[in-house]
């Protein structure tokens, strides 16, 4: 076949689980060291351990990637250098990353180490991407949510490397944008911690009967291997470091007999048996399996509604892929000779073939030897010293090694050992600077500088005022409220659903007028910006020109609104999960205020907005101190899984808006709003999260924000009073009786 097959990506959660990969025909292996992994609860690996690793993989033509895929605090950061360095010097082939802060202090620290943008990211479109690419990046992961066809496109505008994922499990949210285990328990998924609240159960309405409505089957993509790789991704990804070695040896050598099934037999020869399916769901899947998002946009097919416990894993099956697997590690077999020559210095030659045919060669010497006087070295002993190759991915027996022994001399064993090590050392760095594996890749070498133009022109220098006003309205009753609440704002977002006509949008603008209103109004764009919505906007130009500015939620918006030589100022809402300065900082020289990650404390907020360079451009901080926070953004929807797509109508069970409610075991409610226009979910808490004691105190930091979502007129009204009295210095009554602080205390481990 004249197509190049794709990489086959597997997991390791510790050593074992990396040979078990390796053995099993993985062609490249993901791992994580003692910090920065989004499995945090995985074994991991030590640092001699990825470097071990790392010269192993290299013997056999294959690579590893180091994932440093979770949000990074500013100490974290500071020490993240340090920690790489030994990786990157044993030739480590990628770092898979999920804070823009770390990208691009990685970039600036090693300029030659591969860097891969995590499904973390929440890369959406080819905009995103491309500012990526800009950025360094020379390989995407991008969210599981996407079409192939959506992946091609990516693929064909940008030319970067693409890694999705095949097989393993599925989280509801797109990835990055899930706050679920960190807001409800304390447990941040983007710090590598999640308690997986989506896998408990939940009635759907008042009456609805409990079930798994968040729990998604597990991902298996074996039957339609065919046209994904046709697609023409770069990287076939296993997830799974937090399950056992037998699940990634077992599932990378079904994987590894299809691929080249495939490059053997093309799509027409190509057929999977059901004793392989079966090996495939005996290995840890959870009850029912689906395909993802590569064919469909979402379905109540995907969901395990029933339970999302894992199915149980056949001993049988475990015991072979133990046997055949993890008890025989892949070794190459290589040819030594050795020397020792009484008053010369002891030699050690070793030889091997790669992959591509070529040999490797490298001679080494030891210290000088000596004449026996009473009891000579046995070319028997020689051998069996040398011949102990042991944990090394290397092999030889007697017959491989030719022995030039000179006479009667003596060498000490301590000698013997430490001239088979240097040998040994000096064959696996052969391979790491010559191996296809080593190689940086072109897009790495030639990336722009990172200090590029701002993405959007500021609006003017920076503010004098140190607390403005925001409020953010969700629908029409709520932008009504505001006109009697006394409540006078700087700015006022407009979820996007409301102003999508210019005709809409002049209706609010004179309603603003006759009330007297002087807030500039600021367009709120969609949590999710996929092609299809570009394409919409792309239509739309006029109407963001007749706006006062945008609120941008994620990366593909942003590097869009650049694309398109937007010129208004830009608010960055907390999707793009600002966590730390060296972000901040990037941010800040590029948006008109942003809004720091939720999982920050106060003090960490207030750290990010005094730190930086003195001299740079300090964007507005701006903080939402009353609302219900985004849970979970979605792609898979509550309402078509209950049965009744509310794209057409809306229904009782809901309310107006298109919104439904889930109940947990502890009866807390859960709103639930359709974004059916751009067809995606939000997930909102069961309580608005509410920081009045700090606006009376005047604790704030910068502009503060109300956000509005599924209140009602009468509710949003009360709310606007309330905060309208006190900025006024006044101590009005709390409207509503049950809030959250959120992490403004305690932050997120």
């Amino acid at each position: 076949m004249g197509k190049k097959l794709p990489e086959l990506l597997a997991p390791a959660g510790n050593y074992e689980g990396f040979l078990g990969a390796v053995a099993a025909g993985a062609d490249a292996v993901y791992l994580a060291g003692t910090k920065y992994g989004a499995r945090a609860y995985a074994d991991n690996f030590t640092e001699e351990e990825v470097c071990r690793a790392v010269s192993y993989a290299h013997v056999f033509g294959k690579k590893v990637y180091l994932t440093v895929n979770t949000l990074l605090k500013d100490q974290e950061l500071e020490e993240l250098p340090a920690y790489l360095k030994p990786c990157a010097a044993a030739g480590l082939d990628g770092v898979i990353v999920q804070d823009l802060g770390a990208l691009l202090l990685i970039r600036e620290a090693f300029p030659e180490l591969p860097l891969h943008a995590s499904t973390q990211m929440s890369l959406t479109g080819a905009a995103g991407a491309g500012m990526l690419k800009r950025m360094g990046v020379s390989r995407i992961v991008p969210a599981r949510e996407l079409s192939l066809a959506e992946i091609s496109e990516i693929k064909e505008r940008t030319g970067l490397e693409i890694e999705t994922f095949i097989h393993g499990a599925m989280c509801y949210s797109y990835s990055g944008q899930c706050l679920f285990s960190s807001l409800l328990g304390g447990r941040s998924g983007n710090r590598g911690r999640c308690a997986q609240p989506c896998r408990l159960p939940y009635r759907i309405g008042e009456d609805g009967k409990e079930c798994y409505p968040l729990s998604l089957k597990d991902m298996c993509t074996i039957d339609i291997l065919p046209a994904l790789i046709e697609a023409g991704i770069d990287s076939f990804k296993i997830e799974g470091r937090m399950k056992k070695p037998e699940y990634a040896a077992g599932v990378t050598a079904v994987y590894r007999k299809y691929l080249d099934l495939f490059a053997q037999k093309g799509k027409e020869g190509y057929s999977v048996s059901g004793e392989d399916k079966q090996i495939l769901a005996s290995l840890y899947i959870r009850s029912g399996i689906q395909e993802g998002y590569y064919f469909k946009q979402n379905g109540r097919e995907m969901v395990t509604l029933t339970s999302p416990s894992y199915n149980g894993s056949d001993e049988r099956i475990l015991e072979e892929i133990r046997r055949q697997y993890l008890e025989t590690p892949l070794k190459k077999k290589i040819k030594m000779q050795a020397g020792f020559t009484a008053g010369e210095r002891a030699w050690l030659a070793l030889q091997a073939e790669d992959l591509n045919g070529r040999i490797h060669s490298v001679r080494t010497e030891g210290i000088l030897t000596q004449e026996a006087r009473s009891h000579p070295v046995s070319a028997e002993n020689i051998k069996t010293a040398l011949l102990k190759l042991g944990n090394t991915p290397f092999s030889a027996k007697a017959e491989d090694l030719e022995l030039y022994l000179a006479g009667d001399v003596f060498y000490p064993l301590k000698a013997l050992n430490e001239l088979r090590r240097r040998g040994i050392q000096a064959l696996l760095d052969s391979f790491s600077e010559r191996s296809p594996a080593f190689k940086r890749t072109e897009v790495c070498q030639n990336a722009e500088n990172t200090q590029q133009p701002a993405l959007y022109p500021a609006e003017g220098e920076e503010r004098d005022r140190k607390h403005g006003v925001r409020v953010l309205v969700s629908s029409m009753e709520q932008f009504e409220a505001l006109a009697g609440s006394g409540l006078r704002p700087d700015i006022l977002y407009l979820e996007e659903k409301l102003v999508d006509t210019e005709e809409k949008l002049e209706e609010i603008q004179r309603r603003r007028d006759m009330t007297g209103g002087d807030y500039r109004i600021y367009l709120a764009l969609p949590y999710v910006t996929r092609s299809r919505d570009l394409a919409d906007w792309e239509r739309k130009k006029s109407l963001l020109e007749k706006v006062d500015g945008v609120l941008a939620r994620n990366l593909e918006t942003c590097a869009w609104l650049r694309e398109t030589a937007y010129t208004g100022p830009v608010s960055l809402d907390a999707g793009l999960n600002c966590f730390n300065q060296k972000t901040f900082d990037f941010w800040a020289e590029r948006a008109e205020s942003i809004c720091l990650s939720y999982e920050l404390n106060g003090r960490e907020r207030r750290a990010l907005l005094s730190g930086g360079e003195p001299g740079r451009r300090k964007a507005v901080l701006e903080e939402v101190v009353y609302g219900r926070l985004p849970l979970m953004v979605t792609a898979n929807c509550v309402a078509l899984t209950k049965g009744n797509c509310r794209k057409e109508a809306t229904t009782k069970e809901g309310g107006s808006g298109g919104t439904l409610y889930l109940k947990d075991r502890m009866n807390k409610t859960f709103p639930v709003v359709s974004s059916c226009g751009h067809c995606f979910n939000i997930l909102y808490n069961s309580l608005p999260l509410s920081l009045h004691e700090k606006v009376a105190g005047g604790e704030m930091s910068g502009d503060i924000r109300l956000a509005f979502t599924v209140e009602s007129k009468r509710e949003t009204e009360e709310v606007l009073r309330f905060f309208a009295g006190l900025l006024r210095g006044e101590r009005p009554s709390i409207p509503y009786r049950e809030y959250t602080r959120g992490h403004e205390k305690r932050g997120v481990e």
